[in-house]
């Protein structure tokens, strides 16, 4: 008998996931854009300099891709996919700005003043992190404005109703 509730539980949570994963929007696929740029950034965050490198920026990267992942296979939970990306994507450009030698190598590098040229004379791996750092937040941040999953209509609920009665 447990083994039936168990397997009628997976069946309605396979159901739910299919169902999510077919009726994304739009949203959602902005919002992989920055799940895209945020895995970027956990690659070439390895590669900075010592005096740059953080480790609250992976951790902050890796937990809010999982937790991405996770709230977006639900349709009740898909609009908070966004946000969390969004806020991981935060903390992970704050830890960035906290590490301990930044000041040190923005301040040698910018003394008589900035310019687009001069960040781009740091190694590869550091001012593709800087960039992937604020794009995804920028475009998490769009994402959590969009429509994540389509509006479901009166007829595609009542066929829900009925799946799940069978």
């Amino acid at each position: 008998m447990e083994e039936n509730k168990m397997t009628a539980f997976l069946k309605t949570v396979g159901n739910e996931i299919k169902q999510t994963v077919l009726t994304k929007s739009y949203g959602c696929y902005v919002a992989l854009a920055a799940l895209v740029l945020t895995f970027i950034q956990i690659i070439t965050y390895n590669f900075v300099s010592v005096e740059l490198f953080h480790a609250g920026v992976i951790v902050s990267s890796a937990l809010g891709i999982v937790f991405f992942i996770i709230l977006s296979l639900f349709r009740k939970t898909s609009p908070l996919a966004p946000v969390i990306l969004m806020v991981c994507d935060l903390v992970a450009l704050l830890c960035f700005a906290s590490a301990d030698g930044i000041v040190d190598v923005f301040s040698t590098l910018f003394f008589d003043g900035f310019s687009l040229g001069k960040l781009f004379t740091l190694p590869t791996a550091e001012w593709v992190s800087i960039f992937s750092f604020v794009l995804s937040f920028i475009i998490s941040s769009v994402a959590v404005y969009l429509p994540q999953n389509k509006k479901t209509t009166v007829k595609e609920k009542s066929n829900e109703e009925v799946a799940e009665v069978v």
